[in-house]
């Protein structure tokens, strides 16, 4: 491989990405390695296996190289630098595996967005709640309300239940009853008008008599009857009428 494909980074650099250091900045390092910009150190930590063996398979003495937290820092970068230099020279992952290592950037960015979209719903969300915290408790007097209208329209339907099942044997008859009233009270006329009829008939026929008969009834009041008295013949013929 030329030298022009190549770049120079710090021994401390290399050392952190080797290493797992926690704090150091990888970035350039292995977006250099994968052939891509990587803006987030979570990125870079997570594609620091794939460089590592990148560079362990240039230079196998990274395979095994180890960093004991108990010793500090700048002592162990000395150290490596007296036994490697201070500088390591490493050209970029071959297009294979930079391939490779898009998929697992590309996935990641996929996370990060749906992260961030998840996030701003969040504080959309939130933002809501607060907003509508005040109303909190009218609503809950508005559900317990809704709750005894419930019940109460519960109640009424049950008793409407209750009235139609009560007046479904006298459906039909208010109708039948009419009907025979109306018959009788017909019938009553009729009657009435008959005995008015007869009575009034039966009135003027007395009176008629009534009338024929008051003109004698009148004459024998002034005296008795002609044959009645002396003068008439008894059966005995003795001329007093006895």
């Amino acid at each position: 491989m030329s030298d022009v494909a190549r770049k120079v980074f710090p021994m401390e650099n290399v050392l952190a990405l080797v290493v797992g250091k926690e704090d150091a900045d990888i970035k350039e390092l292995v977006g250099y390695l994968a052939g891509r910009s990587i803006g987030c150190c979570c990125c870079a930590k997570a594609l620091a296996p794939m460089a590592t063996g990148w560079l362990a398979s240039l230079y196998p003495a990274f395979i095994n190289m180890e960093w004991d937290a108990t010793t500090p820092w700048d002592d162990f970068v000395a150290k490596t630098k007296t036994a490697a230099g201070d500088s390591v020279s490493v050209p970029p992952m071959t297009p294979v595996l930079q391939a490779r290592v898009a998929k697992v950037l590309d996935a990641i960015a996929d996370v990060q967005a749906t992260l961030e979209a998840q996030k701003a719903e969040i504080a959309t969300l939130t933002a809501r709640v607060e907003e509508l915290e005040p109303f909190e408790g009218k609503a809950s007097d508005l559900e317990k309300k809704c709750t005894q209208l419930e019940a109460k329209v519960k109640t009424m339907t049950t008793d409407m239940g209750g009235l139609r099942k009560e007046l479904v044997p006298f459906q039909g008859k208010i109708a039948v009853d009419q009907q025979g009233l109306e018959a009788i009270i017909k019938d009553a006329i009729k009657s009435n008008m008959k005995g008015l009829v007869v009575g009034g008939v039966a009135g003027a026929v007395a009176g008629a008599a009534a009338a024929e008969a008051a003109p004698e009834e009148a004459a024998n009041d002034g005296g008795p009857a002609a044959d009645f008295g002396f003068g008439a013949s008894g059966s005995d013929g003795d001329g007093f009428g006895f």
